[in-house]
């Protein structure tokens, strides 16, 4: 995954327009379980109802487990695929 975080004068703009301050090259396994437990972390501190407070929607929690079922299962392709047959 290429990962790149620009500064953008207005949201609508295209990235052409915008500056990039940061940029990374992650295998994707790096990056989901990041987000995992970031998300994680913060209902674990804030709960899901101050979520929505804090940052004004609701906690993403149907997102948060699509993403999570989803890496598991890329995992799982990644295990089964690394290991050797069995003639």
């Amino acid at each position: 995954m290429w990962i790149r975080l620009l500064e953008l004068a207005h949201g609508s703009d295209h990235d052409n327009a915008g500056t990039e301050i940061w940029s990374t090259q992650q295998n994707i396994d790096v990056v989901a379980r990041a987000v995992i437990r970031c998300f994680d972390e913060v209902v674990r501190e804030y709960g899901e109802s101050a979520y929505r407070g804090k940052w004004g929607e609701h906690f993403p929690r149907t997102e948060l487990e699509a993403l999570r079922t989803a890496w598991r299962e890329h995992r799982g392709g990644w295990a089964t695929s690394a290991t050797p047959s069995n003639p």
